[in-house]
């Protein structure tokens, strides 16, 4: 591509261009998952200047004051290569000021963020597959209330060190979550929500790795299925193997400045996903 560019900002009105986008690099993506993601976060645009074609897209989502988070980066395949998505990543670290940002990396991707100043810190792996094991729910697991909500959110600020009170509280209402208590306190919770061609598991916060199996079974539904495990959790990797959801692609979780500090003694098993982490 020899045409210059622009980098506006965008919103859900551009739904059709974005989605456009989404079916060109073969994402999953439905137009209900793209929706909530635009009108959650913060979107831009690439446009070729000349044709006002849109080119690119990259949507960002505040986490709190201190913290930011990046995803649905997007390229078209026609236009890969030309610095689309170093200039969009640009217009996105400057809005975000100061904020401490995070992603998630392809390992084709890493080299580009690297120069913009983001670091790994950690491994995420993607399961998927078709699952077809009934639910298994264990007697201290229990279905979550909206009464529930302000607890799953506080938990997950503790564990994550930021807040994504506003993607929990989407997930909470278009999803189903089951809930672990100890001592009359949540000390772990799973969010099954429809997603792409299936369904998807995650955040999934637990204690520890047989919880988190535990939680795993009570949640997941039948049919597609996709979790992104972090790689340290390896007996919920070898578990999710037996279950018929194999391992794909690793990408790099990353971080531009200070990293969040975690607190407490559950930790994440399962991301939300790609964008919300």
């Amino acid at each position: 591509m020899n045409s210059p560019i622009d980098i506006e900002t965008a919103d859900v009105s551009y739904l059709p261009d974005f989605m456009a986008l989404v079916a060109e690099v073969g994402w999953p993506h439905k137009l209900e998952d793209i929706s909530s993601l635009l009108l959650l976060g913060r979107p831009w645009r690439a446009l070729n200047r000349e044709s006002r074609e849109t080119i690119g897209m990259a949507v960002w989502w505040p986490m709190g004051h201190a913290f930011g988070r990046v995803g649905l980066v997007i390229v078209s395949p026609k236009c890969q290569g030309c610095g689309v998505g170093r200039a969009m990543m640009h217009k996105v670290i400057e809005d975000t000021g100061t904020r401490t940002l995070m992603l998630l990396s392809t390992e084709e991707g890493k080299p580009l963020y690297e120069k913009l100043g983001f670091e790994s810190v950690g491994l995420t792996q993607r399961h998927q597959g078709h699952y077809t094991h009934s639910s298994a729910i264990e007697s201290e697991i229990h279905s979550a209330h909206p009464r529930d909500l302000s607890e799953i959110v506080a938990l997950d600020a503790n564990v994550t060190g930021f807040d994504r009170s506003s993607m929990i509280t989407h997930m909470f209402n278009t999803g189903h979550t089951n809930l672990l208590r100890s001592h009359d306190q949540i000390t772990g919770y799973a969010i099954a929500r429809p997603f792409g061609l299936g369904s998807v598991l995650g955040p999934l916060i637990a204690r520890n790795e047989d919880d988190a199996e535990a939680l795993f079974t009570a949640t997941s539904g039948l049919g597609m299925l996709r979790i992104d495990r972090l790689i340290e959790a390896e007996n919920l990797g070898r578990f999710l193997e037996a279950k018929n959801l194999p391992g794909h692609e690793i990408t790099h979780s990353m971080v531009r400045g200070s990293p969040p500090t975690a607190r407490g003694n559950s930790r994440i098993f399962t991301m939300a996903g790609h964008a919300w982490g």
